[in-house]
């Protein structure tokens, strides 16, 4: 344990008394170093100099004072807070403590009293120094706190000052609002991302006079989920261009070859199962015929008040134990105004409602059937208002996208 030390500071003109005092002190042993000044303006300045932890100070004294000295001494910000004992007769007891003094001891003073009443501010001194450590210490925690939690602040900004840019290049890779009409004139994408950026994408293409129109749901959410969507929609793109596929089950073939290729994946042991699910619509308005294809994801059509559901192979676009197998093409027959749906499965699984449950196929199927004959526009703010009240106090899960359009 370290050793205490204290300074105490002696402002009496009488020589008698110094050493009267000085030998008092003497009993508390080398912990108290001793200084002398012999008037109040010597005990200003000493105290200025060395910040004693404790003066005793005498009123009757030449050149300043003990009372004037108390005052400047509590005027000064460098020895406002000294503790000061005053020495002097009984009629000096109001002035000192109009002044600011501590403590007063009577001359002539007893000297148990005095080493009694001077152990006492020591100790008090103590105290309050380590206090005053105390809060130093709580002031530099906290100090380092705000630093730390200001620089991750700015941080954080950064971080989001990013991806909101990201989102910005997102958008810019999915097919324009213009295109989109002119693929399916008629139709409504409910785009809702759990975070800024999604991990859901939709994309469309035209190739003579075929219309292709698909739904897509990658691996992971935010930064990681749109690296996954801005390379799914770069390979449909390219497989398109290339003329790689015609039919609806190659087309996902040919991508799920891009994406492992992409993402190294080679079917060996403790390889990371990334990729994307997909649904994907090949629409021939001429033959009146759709083709469809799934990976994992389903398809609705509803026609003459019926939904009609089929679902996609149970394989996704990545690595799989059957990753070199082929996706089923299914070929459906359609009519003028039959409606369908593509989608991921961020509705149907978003917790919510009053038992805190998830929404359900079933329950999403029935509002399909509900609001399929209200314009495109109608059904979207339905379906966003369904799930943003089924949700309530939740946080969004997954993102969420449907698109709908009618043939």
């Amino acid at each position: 344990m370290n050793k205490i030390e204290y300074k105490v500071l002696i402002a009496d003109d009488s020589e008698l008394s110094f050493k009267i005092i000085s030998e008092v002190l003497e009993i508390l042993g080398n912990e108290v170093t001793l200084y002398s000044a012999k008037d109040g303006k010597d005990a200003c300045e000493q105290a200025n100099k060395i910040i004693p932890d404790l003066i005793i100070m005498d009123v009757l004294m030449p050149v300043m004072n003990g009372i004037d000295a108390i005052k400047k001494l509590r005027k000064n910000s460098l020895t406002s807070e000294i503790p000061i004992i005053v020495l002097s007769a009984v009629e000096s007891l109001e002035n000192a403590y109009e002044v600011g003094a501590n403590d007063f001891i009577l001359k002539p003073f007893n000297r148990f009293e005095l080493l009694i009443k001077v152990r006492s501010a020591l100790h008090l001194v103590q105290k309050i120094k380590e206090i005053k450590l105390q809060k130093s210490k709580l002031e530099k925690n906290h100090f380092e706190v705000t630093r730390q939690r200001d620089e991750i602040a700015l941080q954080k900004k950064d971080i989001v000052d990013d991806i909101r840019y990201s989102k910005r290049i997102q958008k810019a890779i999915f097919p324009t609002d213009e295109y989109m009409r002119e693929t399916i004139p008629r139709h409504f994408i409910l785009n809702m991302p759990r975070n800024i950026v999604s991990g859901d994408f939709y994309w469309a293409g035209r190739i003579e006079d075929l219309k292709i129109v698909a739904v897509g749901d990658c691996t992971g959410h935010g930064i990681s989920g749109a690296f996954m969507t801005m390379a799914g929609i770069a390979f449909l793109n390219e497989i398109l261009s290339k003329k790689i596929a015609v039919k609806a089950n190659e087309i996902l073939f040919e991508l799920r070859k891009l994406v492992m290729k992409l993402l190294k994946q080679k079917g060996e042991q403790g390889e990371a199962a990334d990729g994307l699910d997909i649904s994907l619509v090949i629409i021939d308005e001429k033959n009146k015929k759709i083709q469809f294809a799934g990976a994992n994801n389903p398809f609705y059509r509803i026609v003459n008040g019926e939904l009609n559901s089929i679902k996609g192979d149970r394989m996704p676009i990545g690595i799989h134990l059957d990753f070199d197998k082929p996706f089923t093409n299914h070929d459906i027959e359609i009519t003028k105004g039959d409606l369908i749906y593509l989608f991921t499965d961020g509705f149907a699984d978003q917790f919510g409602g009053s038992r805190n449950k998830k929404f359900r196929y079933k329950q999403f199927q029935e509002l399909l059937l509900k609001i399929h004959t209200m314009e495109m526009d109608e059904q979207k703010d339905i379906l966003s208002r369904t799930i943003t009240d089924w949700m309530g106090d939740n946080e969004q899960i997954d993102d969420i996208l449907i698109l709908g359009f009618k043939v």
